[in-house]
């Protein structure tokens, strides 16, 4: 569990009810009953929330933005080292739902971007003098520019290494795009993401009338 806990400062009386909705399915431990909760907000009470980033639970960021829209004054808490309620803003709550996979595809990806677009400026060095004749600090800048344009950048080197260097092409294919793969398949997934989202709705707009 990820607890904190929220203060409201300052609420249109009209709105109490439907905030301590929001609230509602955040309060596992305790007494969530509505009218406890409406007690507590009318009291300036602090109420605690489990903000946990089980993909099962609720986001809290729709709570936030709802209090934003409405103007509603609030204090967000987090628990300190010592164990005791301190204020903190919602950036400083740590809050993230992103899946570690999807960081660590990622940040596998932008290392080998880097790391492969190195070794391609030799290659791309070659081409440039081969083919114009550019050598000197001009090609060198060139093509260190060059290796770092995605998909530009390799496609030069390919060619160098297959017809200056003799490289067999599964080689230099190998080397010069393997880091796309991990990009390649993370897209797939965010554009799988994204056509999930938009069946679901469908999905919903279809079997409830109350949605179309």
């Amino acid at each position: 569990m990820k607890k904190i806990a929220i203060e409201i400062l300052d609420i249109d009386e009209l709105l109490l009810y439907s905030i301590a909705k929001e609230f509602q399915p955040f309060i596992i431990e305790g007494d969530y009953a509505i009218d406890t909760i409406v007690k507590k907000l009318l009291e300036k009470e602090r109420i605690e929330l489990d903000i946990s980033m089980n993909r099962k639970m609720p986001e809290f960021e729709r709570v936030v933005e709802r209090l934003d829209e409405e103007e509603i004054t609030y204090q967000l808490y987090r628990r300190n080292e010592d164990g005791e309620w301190e204020s903190s803003d919602y950036y400083s709550l740590g809050i993230d739902r992103t899946p570690k996979w999807q960081i660590i595809i990622v940040g596998i990806a932008m290392i080998s971007y880097v790391v492969v677009s190195f070794f391609e400026i030799f290659a791309i060095y070659d081409w440039y003098n081969f083919k114009y004749e550019l050598e000197g600090l001009f090609g060198v800048l060139l093509s260190i520019i060059t290796a770092y344009i995605p998909f530009v950048g390799s496609l030069l080197a390919y060619w160098s290494a297959t017809e200056l260097w003799q490289w067999s092409s599964l080689t230099a294919l190998t080397l010069y795009f393997f880091y796309y793969l991990p990009l390649i398949w993370f897209l797939l997934y965010i554009v799988w993401v994204v056509l999930k989202a938009l069946y679901q709705e469908r999905w919903y707009r279809f079997w409830y009338p109350e949605f179309k």
